[in-house]
C-alpha cells in the first residue's frame, strides 16, 4: 500500500501539537484515511518530540519509519530522521533555528516567525506557517485548510481567523514557488464520512455508550486523556466524573459506586495499577463489577512515563492475591477499542468481577481514521437481579449457584440486607472460618470462570488460512502485525496475522489456530515474552520465535520483518 507520510520535530513548547491538530482536521476533510501518532518526552518544554502522519487512499493502521515530508523545527530533527528520509523527501525547515541546511535536494527554508511579522500577525501564529506549508504538499488548493481554520479559530474573531489563513497562504505560497505543481497523494475514490479520533478518546467514548455513571481516577501518564474527556462529555451522560488524591481513593471509590449499583471504572498506568491490587482483590472477594483500564507504560517504576510497552500482562493476570474470576481485554486500535468497552462493562456485571482493559501509550496517543460508530451495536446486558419483591430479609447475596453467579440486589433497595467485606464469608455476607464453607465459595466463585470463558472474545484473524508464516499479537500490535502481513503476501509469502483482543481467558478458538499451518512467531512490546509465557501456560505451546521491542517506541511492519528476516528473538 502506497503511503505518503510526514514526520514534525522539534522541542516542546514549539507549537508543534498545534499543527498537528490543524493538519489532523484538514486531511479527514479532505477525504484521506490517516493514522497519526505523537512521540513525546517526559517535559514541559525542550527535548525532541515528534508528530508523525501516515495517509492513504486506503485504510491505514500503523505509521512508517519512511519519511517523505519532514518539518525540521530543531536541529536534531535533521541529525536523528535524515536517514529515513525518502529520496525525492522534502525538508521543511527554519534556517533561523537550525541554521543553513546543505547537501540534499528539496530543501525548503521558511523563517516561520519572520513571515508571521511580514504579515503583521503574532508570533504565536508560526505553526499556522508550517501548516501551510505542508500544505501545498498535500492539495492544490487551500479551500479545505481554510475552512478548517475558520472552525478552529472562529470563535475568536474574523479578524483572527483572517490572520491564520494569511500566514497559511504565505507559507503554502512559498513551498509552491519552491517546487512547482508536485504530484499529491492519491485520495479514495469514494469520499465517506469518517471520524478522527486517539485511543483515549474512543475509549471512555465507548464508556459513555455502554452505561458508564460514575469515574474515580489519579492523573497518570498515559491514561489521563481518558479522564479529560470523562470529564468534558460526562455530565451530557448524566456521569460523575471525581478526580482523586491518588490511585488507591480512585479504585475505592469506583468499588463503591459499583456496589451500589452503578456501571464504574477507574484508569491508570502501570505504577497506579500496582497501587489498585488490594482493592481488585476486594473486588474479586466480594463480587463487584469494576472496570479498570490500564494504559501501560515501560517500567519498572516510574520507567519512561511518555514511551510505550506492552509490560503489565502478567502482572493483570495476577493482580492481587489469591485466586478469583476476571477477564483481561486488549483493544488493537480506535474502533475495536470504543466496541470493547461495552463488552468489558457487560463482563464485570454479568459475571459481578473485575474486568482490565489494556491500553498503552500508543493506542492511547495515535490517532486513526474510522467510519462514525454504530450505537446498535451497543448492548447493555447487566446481569442478574433480584425483582423487588423478592427482595426479602431471606436475601442472600452469595447464594450458591451453579453458575457461580449470584443475583444481586441493590443496597437499600428492598427488606433483606446486603451483606459484604473482604474475608471470606457465607452465603449472606457473614465471616467465616471453617474449611467446608470455604471450599464450597471459592468454587462458587471460580465457576464463573467457566460461562468468561464461553463469552471470551475470539481470535482476529487476517491474511491466509493455508500460512506459511503465523504473526501472533495482542493490544496495539494489531496495525503494525498486520501491515506487516500484507507486506509479506505483496513478497509471496503466505502469513496470517492472529490478534487477540481478549488476553485472558484465552478463547478455545486460539488452540486450533495455534495447531494449525504455518511457523509461528508471538509479536509483543515487552523484553520477557510475556504473552508468549501465557501461551506456554494455558496450553503447553511454544512458538518457533519471537519479535519483542522494549525501547519504548511502537512496533512497525518494517520493525518486524527486520527482525524475521535476521533471525528472531529466540529464548
Amino acid at each position: 500500500m502506497k503511503t505518503f507520510n510526514i514526520t514534525i520535530g522539534g522541542e516542546a513548547g514549539q507549537g508543534l501539537v498545534s499543527v498537528g491538530n490543524i493538519l489532523l482536521k484538514a486531511i479527514v476533510k479532505e477525504g484521506w484515511y490517516l493514522f497519526a501518532n505523537q512521540d513525546y518526552e517526559s517535559r514541559i518544554r525542550g527535548g525532541h518530540n515528534l508528530f508523525q502522519f501516515c495517509i492513504s487512499d486506503k485504510p491505514v493502521f500503523v505509521g512508517e519509519p519512511r519519511i517523505d515530508v519532514l518539518v525540521a523545527l530543531d536541529e536534531v530533527s535533521m541529525e536523528l530522521h535524515q536517514a529515513d528520509l525518502a529520496d525525492d523527501g522534502v525538508v521543511i525547515y527554519d534556517p533561523t533555528i537550525t541554521g543553513e541546511l546543505t547537501g540534499r535536494p528539496n530543501l525548503i527554508r521558511i523563517p516561520f516567525a519572520k513571515i508571521t511579522e511580514e504579515q503583521h500577525q503574532p508570533r504565536v501564529m508560526a505553526n499556522v506557517v508550517a501548516a501551510g506549508a505542508i500544505w501545498a504538499l498535500l492539495s492544490d488548493s487551500l479551500t479545505v485548510l481554510d475552512a478548517t481554520l475558520t472552525k478552529m479559530f472562529g470563535a475568536k474573531g474574523e479578524e483572527i481567523v483572517n490572520g491564520n489563513k494569511g500566514v497559511a497562504k504565505a507559507g503554502f505560497d512559498l513551498v509552491e514557488k519552491a517546487l512547482g505543481k508536485r504530484l499529491k497523494p492519491a485520495k479514495p475514490n469514494v469520499i465517506a464520512p469518517r471520524m478522527i479520533l486517539k485511543g483515549n478518546e474512543a475509549l471512555p467514548a465507548g464508556a459513555l455508550a455502554a452505561g458508564l455513571k460514575f469515574m474515580s481516577a489519579y492523573p497518570m501518564t498515559p491514561s489521563t486523556g481518558v479522564t479529560e474527556f470523562v470529564a468534558t462529555h460526562g455530565e451530557k451522560c448524566s456521569v460523575i466524573m471525581e478526580q482523586t488524591e491518588d490511585e488507591i481513593s480512585a479504585v475505592n471509590m469506583a468499588v463503591g459506586a459499583a456496589f451500589a449499583g452503578v456501571r464504574a471504572m477507574t484508569a491508570t498506568s502501570g505504577g497506579g495499577f500496582a497501587l489498585m491490587t488490594e482493592a481488585l482483590g476486594l473486588a474479586g472477594s466480594a463480587e463487584i463489577p469494576l472496570v479498570v483500564i490500564n494504559a501501560q507504560r515501560p517500567g519498572p517504576s516510574t520507567g519512561l512515563p511518555t514511551r510505550t510497552e506492552q509490560g503489565d500482562l502478567l502482572y493483570g493476570y495476577g493482580m492481587s492475591s489469591g485466586d478469583f474470576p476476571k477477564a483481561l481485554l486488549a483493544p488493537g486500535d480506535v474502533e475495536e477499542a470504543f466496541y470493547l468497552m461495552g463488552h468489558a462493562f457487560n463482563l464485570a456485571e454479568q459475571y459481578q468481577m473485575p474486568v482490565v482493559v489494556f491500553s498503552d501509550q500508543h493506542l492511547a496517543d495515535s490517532y486513526q481514521t474510522v467510519a462514525p460508530f454504530d450505537l446498535t451495536q451497543i448492548e447493555i446486558k447487566r446481569g442478574s437481579f433480584v425483582a423487588r419483591e423478592q427482595a426479602g430479609l431471606d436475601y442472600k447475596r452469595y447464594r450458591y449457584t451453579e453458575s457461580g453467579v449470584s443475583p444481586r440486589m441493590y443496597p437499600g433497595f428492598g427488606e433483606g440486607f446486603v451483606v459484604s467485606a473482604g474475608d471470606e464469608h457465607d452465603e449472606e455476607g457473614h465471616l467465616i472460618e471453617d474449611i467446608a464453607t470455604r471450599v464450597k465459595m471459592m468454587e462458587k466463585r471460580m465457576a464463573k470462570m467457566q460461562g468468561v470463558l464461553r463469552d471470551a472474545l475470539a481470535p482476529v484473524t487476517y491474511g491466509d488460512d493455508q500460512p506459511d508464516i503465523v504473526l501472533i499479537g495482542w493490544g496495539s500490535t494489531k496495525g503494525a502485525i498486520r501491515s506487516a502481513v500484507e507486506i509479506l503476501q505483496e513478497q509471496g509469502t503466505k502469513a496470517l496475522a492472529i490478534h487477540l483482543p481478549q488476553v485472558y481467558p484465552l478463547p478455545a478458538e486460539l488452540e486450533q489456530l495455534l495447531a494449525g499451518p504455518g511457523e509461528k512467531y508471538v509479536v509483543e512490546g515487552n523484553f520477557s515474552g510475556q504473552l508468549q509465557k501465557l501461551l506456554g501456560m494455558e496450553f503447553a505451546w511454544k512458538p518457533a520465535g519471537s519479535v519483542r521491542r522494549f525501547d519504548g517506541r511502537p512496533l512497525n511492519a518494517h520493525y518486524i520483518l527486520e527482525r524475521l528476516a535476521g533471525g528472531a528473538y529466540y529464548e
